[in-house]
């Protein structure tokens, strides 16, 4: 199936998101849970996504962030995170991003990362490659963990888990070269595609963080599976990805100290 014209409007919906992050400013509208915001931003980006989707494809469906839905693996599914990164927009921290992804046939078919502040806008349609401004990407080619880069994220949705996950990470670090937590997953994901990082894990997150970074991830070459090395990650959202070694090196990190947390 040609997904090109799928792939057009999620990078036009994308970058007219991103429009609005660049030329806002944040007003909380209210906390989900501690540390967990929305701005007035999140919902402007989420109602143009949504907008520009809708005018193409009025009869497909929407997962997105702020609607307060549930996945459901149901054809021409547009997943959508219009902020990720919200705190970080909060704070004045110019790393978030907008994700965008279209599921169909039991798998995400097109993925859609775009960093308004350094202007990198991420893509993959399954089978066909991976993207970064229309330039060909990999992951990196590093299989030594210790000489690794591992970006994470801290499990504050779930304070029941910091104690063992702050454990998994003492590991994670005494085996690798460095430690990053940067406060938006989807650039993590991407990041990692490109080669930036070696390696990405984080805990409960959900469908809208990771959709689209799976298929740019994957066609960049790399591996993605949940803390057991499974693929219930829709489900709990709890990933570790990496190249084939590194993500070996890490999973086995990860499997051991949280494996049975997921």
């Amino acid at each position: 199936m040609d997904y090109t014209q799928i792939l057009n409007i999620a990078k036009e919906a994308a970058r007219e998101a991103g429009k609005i992050i660049l030329h806002s400013k944040a007003e909380i509208i209210h906390e989900k849970s501690r540390s967990d915001y929305v701005t007035e931003v999140d919902i402007k980006c989420q109602d143009r996504i949504k907008e520009i989707i809708s005018k193409e494809y009025p009869a497909h469906n929407f997962l997105a962030e702020e609607d307060g839905q549930n996945f459901e693996p149901v054809n021409d599914l547009w997943i959508i995170d219009p902020l990720d990164g919200t705190t970080n927009f909060i704070h004045g921290l110019k790393h978030s991003a907008v994700s965008i992804a279209y599921y169909n046939r039991n798998d995400v078919q097109v993925g859609v990362i775009y960093q308004p502040y350094t202007d990198e806008l991420f893509h993959a349609v399954k089978g066909k490659g991976s993207f970064m401004n229309n330039s060909p990407i990999t992951v990196s080619k590093e299989k030594n963990i210790s000489r690794s880069i591992i970006a994470t994220g801290m499990p504050f949705r779930k304070p029941e888990k910091i104690k063992v996950y702050f454990e998994c990470l003492a590991e994670v670090l005494s085996n690798c070269s460095g430690i990053r937590r940067m406060g938006s997953a989807a650039i993590d994901l991407a990041y990692t595609a490109c080669g930036r990082f070696e390696g990405f894990y984080e805990g409960w997150l959900s469908p809208w963080d990771i959709a689209a970074g799976k298929v740019i991830l994957e066609e960049a070459g790399g591996i993605f599976t949940d803390f057991n090395g499974g693929k219930k990650y829709f489900d709990h959202g709890c990933i570790v990805i990496g190249n084939e070694q590194i993500h070996r090196d890490l999973l086995t990190i990860i499997k051991t100290k949280l494996g049975e947390q997921q």
